[in-house]
């Protein structure tokens, strides 16, 4: 479409439009299917076997796309976009899931930001490949859409070699033996005993306790404050701004000055400032700690928000003014994806016990996904309505962020799940039962 519209000019009608917005959208809309229905998929296949299921839906999806063109089919597109939009939304849900219990609690941050550093791969390879000089033209862009079933088939190849969570094994299915053999394969030793104590310890803890439902996990007030928690940084991380300016990364481009040409290589510019700087987010996660790189993120991003506010005013006054506005995108990129691009989705894994964990999972993928496709549709207006304010409204989320992380989100780093769960006890008003009692104490120990 954008090497169409560099020589001539495409006017759609009113139908086409809404065609056009229907089958962006519609991946959002497959994305809150895909990541309500986490909780389900982890409960009857387990972490493990809900990955490699979900990957069918991507190959479908896929192929649909590589032979929409020969079909001349736009339905076979919609369809597809669907079939990804459950597969992506299932993703959102279960990897950090899996890659949070499989992980030492020394690294788990980092770990986590594996997840993110992958998606921010995957949005550079996609603006890579969609350039003209590589799949962006007339003639390959089936091509290009059905590179999306690669990643699926070669997990589809790995994932099968790989343990099922730990957690999940002796926790959820009682096979202390199958979750011994997991953790040596995951560890550099085969010392693993510590390890297996404490999920031995929380497995007491949950004796009580069945598989938790999103409705259950909605009603307990034992995790009322981990709930609106991952509920808001979930929200927020969407509404500071982020997806608006990779929707329509070239329009905010045009509305500075960048030149039509340019856009597209402007845009492969932010995306590789977004992977390299989520790369120094996985070596800082486990240093500095969730809290401080989540509330500073937020700061950061709303810095740049002002910025561009006032650089998008002066534009048609200032004629070097454009750069400013590049260079606010890119801050606002570095402070994106230092906390509150990676940070949101690990602490979604970590709030929670074993029990509630998935069900918790999929409430804060689906808000994501919610706000996600709720922002693509609104953001245009925003901008028509707000002009160059539009920002002012990213910037009052980043505050709101900046505070409530700082107020009420405790840090995690280096702590178990039983540990991180009597942080919210005071707050839940609930009493730590006695095994929770000795884990506390044990950490506190640990500390002096």
């Amino acid at each position: 479409e954008n090497n169409l519209q560099e020589t001539e000019t495409i006017v759609l009608t009113s139908s086409e439009k809404f065609l056009w917005a229907f089958t962006v959208s519609i991946y959002t809309v497959g994305g809150m299917i895909g990541s309500f229905s986490t909780g389900i998929c982890v409960k009857k296949f387990g972490r493990k076997g809900a990955l490699l299921a979900s990957n069918s839906l991507s190959i479908v999806g896929a192929i649909l796309m590589g032979t929409s063109k020969a079909a001349n089919s736009l339905e076979m597109i919609i369809i597809a976009r669907f079939l990804l939009g459950i597969f992506a939304g299932l993703a959102t849900g279960i990897v950090p899931l899996y890659l949070g219990e499989i992980s030492p609690k020394r690294i788990r941050g980092g770990l986590g930001v594996v997840n993110q550093l992958s998606i921010t791969i995957g949005i550079l390879c996609a603006q890579l490949l969609s350039l003209k000089e590589a799949l962006g033209t007339a003639e390959l862009w089936p091509v290009l859409l059905a590179f999306t079933g690669v990643p699926s088939v070669i997990q589809l190849c790995v994932l099968p070699f790989l343990p099922e969570s730990p957690r999940c094994l002796l926790i959820d299915k009682d096979r202390e033996d199958l979750a011994r053999k997991a953790l040596i394969f995951f560890r550099p030793t085969p010392d693993v005993g510590d390890e297996i104590r404490e999920m031995r310890e929380e497995a007491r803890a949950e004796s009580a306790t069945e598989q938790q439902t999103v409705i259950m996990v909605i009603k307990d007030k034992t995790v009322r404050w981990q709930l609106l928690s991952v509920v808001f940084i979930q929200f927020t991380q969407q509404l500071c701004g982020i997806n608006a300016i990779f929707f329509y990364l070239n329009t905010i481009f045009e509305a500075a000055g960048v030149a039509g040409d340019a856009q597209n290589y402007a845009s492969v510019g932010v995306g590789t400032v977004n992977v390299f700087m989520t790369v120094i987010s996985v070596l800082l996660m486990d240093r500095l700690g969730r809290k401080l790189l989540l509330a500073g993120g937020y700061a950061v991003a709303g810095l740049f928000c002002i910025i561009m506010t006032i650089a998008l005013n002066l534009q048609d006054q200032i004629s070097w003014i454009s750069n400013l506005s590049i260079a606010c995108v890119i801050g606002f990129i570095i402070g994106f994806a230092v906390g509150p691009g990676p940070v949101p989705w690990i602490l979604t894994a970590e709030l929670f016990r074993q029990s509630s964990r998935p069900a918790a999972s999929a409430i804060g993928c689906g808000v994501n996904w919610t706000f996600n496709f709720a922002l693509a549709l609104v953001f245009p207006f925003m901008q028509d309505g707000m002009g160059p304010y539009v920002f002012i409204f990213f910037l009052f989320i980043c505050v709101i962020a900046t505070a409530y992380v700082i107020i009420i989100i405790p840090e995690t780093k280096g702590k178990t799940f039983q540990e991180i769960n009597g942080l919210f006890a005071k707050r839940n008003n609930v009493k730590l039962s006695d095994v929770e009692m000795e884990e506390s104490t044990r950490h506190i120990v640990r500390e002096q």
